[in-house]
């Protein structure tokens, strides 16, 4: 084929050739080098656009191809639309990058290991004047591509004659991406300021890297469409969870109110001699309704803002659970039963959502007093860490479990009081699985029934 001859300019009486890449035929080992290092990278790449960087520097980095430029466009029904682009813009920027280049001694190819997000969405912004002119309709000649080749300006094919005069490029490599027999993508590339001739070794190269590109970008965009459907699975979980615990939260509202009115009863009965223990107690009662205000403001927030998921946060299980303790303490000491709580002194940050946890805690502390009315007993609540986990512990020594609880205490339905939903257990599993985690039941220590509250430890 025919070769252009590169521009020169004289400076003091001398003929200087523009400097940029080396002119050199690519040795088989070099290639090999490069095609390996490129291949071993894309597969750890999970990003589209760090695989088509990773490709197109490959072709114009000085230790890669050495071309000027590239660009990579995709086929997105009839057209072919600029998607990437590498390389200077025009003959200046890119003499100012090349003299960078080597003042620094810098190695792009080095680059590709770690790279910078940043840069990359620069070098987008950057090209995109360029891309959006390269887009073009495919014509029928496209199809029928099947090797790389170089191409000028009076080429036959209207879509290589539209790209050589957007680029005004004197010898234009264009490495068809084909797919089933149909374009899936081209990547376009050119020596449009050194005019350096273009060896067939790298044309070859060319063709093998961008089979390369392709494959990653397949594997790329299946797994962002994974992620994509997981995320959209996730969301209808999250939804149904919601749902649940919108159900269940009525069911929660009995905890603190059941404090709030076992001190009012208690008033009742008893009356209080002074009136500071009677403003003491009538507290108590205001805390608890309060508390049920709250948990209804969270029913109406959470089905208003958050179909879409429960979104976690580090929440101190300590703080939480020596909060909701001793908001039943009053409660616990009325009924004779001994309510203590163990838990390190440092924060223990989980994975969770306070009113969640809260929900639990609550939950599993006011089973445990049912399980001991009219005897004297004792709930013990503890935190606890087993890496990756944090581990949430209610356990009373009160009347077992009945058998038709034992073989599944979270199913639901089934109740042991008068009046009851038996919704508690299986409100405690939904919102301990909505965080993640789970929940678990046992009976290990004669005597002692043991509910636990598992979720992540937050890193």
């Amino acid at each position: 084929m025919a070769r252009f001859r590169a521009p020169v300019r004289v400076e003091h009486g001398r003929h200087l050739r523009e400097r940029g890449p080396a002119l050199r035929a690519l040795r088989p080992r070099r290639v090999l080098d490069l095609l390996r290092r490129v291949g071993e990278l894309l597969e750890t790449v999970v990003e589209p656009e760090i695989a088509g960087w990773s490709v197109l520097v490959a072709f114009t980095a000085g230790e890669g191809l050495g071309l000027n430029r590239a660009f990579l466009l995709l086929a997105e029904g009839k057209l072919l639309r600029g998607w990437f682009g590498v390389g200077p813009r025009n003959r200046e920027e890119a003499r100012q990058v090349w003299s960078e280049i080597r003042s620094t001694g810098a190695a792009p190819l080095v680059r590709l290991a770690e790279p910078d997000r940043s840069v990359i969405e620069a070098e987008q912004r950057r090209h995109a004047s360029t891309l959006a002119s390269l887009s073009h309709a495919m014509s029928t000649e496209c199809g029928m591509w099947r090797r790389a080749f170089i191409a000028r300006g009076n080429h036959p094919n209207p879509c290589v004659r539209h790209w050589t005069a957007v680029l005004d490029s004197r010898e234009l490599v264009v490495v068809p991406l084909m797919a089933s027999g149909q374009p899936w993508g081209v990547v376009l590339a050119d020596n449009f300021v050194t005019h350096a001739p273009i060896h067939r070794s790298t044309l070859e190269a060319a063709e093998t890297l961008a089979h390369y590109l392709r494959s990653a970008l397949e594997r790329t965009q299946l797994l962002q469409e994974y992620q994509r459907e997981r995320r959209r699975r996730l969301a209808a979980d999250h939804a149904t969870a919601l749902l649940e615990t919108a159900r269940t939260l009525a069911h929660d509202l009995k905890n603190p109110l059941a404090i709030a009115g076992g001190i009012a009863r208690e008033l009742l009965a008893a009356p209080p001699p002074d009136a500071e223990t009677l403003a003491r107690r009538l507290g108590i009662v205001a805390a608890g309704v309060s508390r049920a205000e709250q948990r209804v403001g969270e029913l109406v927030d959470g089905l208003a803002n958050r179909a879409d998921g429960i979104v976690l946060e580090p929440v101190d299980v300590g703080a939480v659970a020596g909060r909701v303790v001793e908001a039943f303490r009053p409660l616990a000491i009325s009924r004779n039963v001994r309510l203590l709580c163990y838990h390190p002194s440092r924060p223990v940050l989980a994975a969770a959502t306070k009113t969640s946890i809260e929900r639990c805690l609550e939950n599993l502390v006011a089973n445990g007093l049912q399980a001991l009315v009219g005897a004297c007993g004792e709930i013990h609540v503890a935190v606890r860490e087993e890496a990756p986990w944090v581990r949430l512990e209610v356990a009373d020594n009160g009347q077992a479990l009945p058998g038709a609880l034992r073989s599944d205490p979270f199913a639901g339905g089934v109740t042991t009081r008068r009046g009851g939903s038996g919704l508690g257990l299986a409100s405690v599993r939904t919102l301990a699985e909505a965080m993640g985690g789970r929940v678990e039941y046992d009976e290990r220590e004669p005597g002692w029934v043991r509910f636990t509250v598992v979720v992540r430890r937050w890193s």
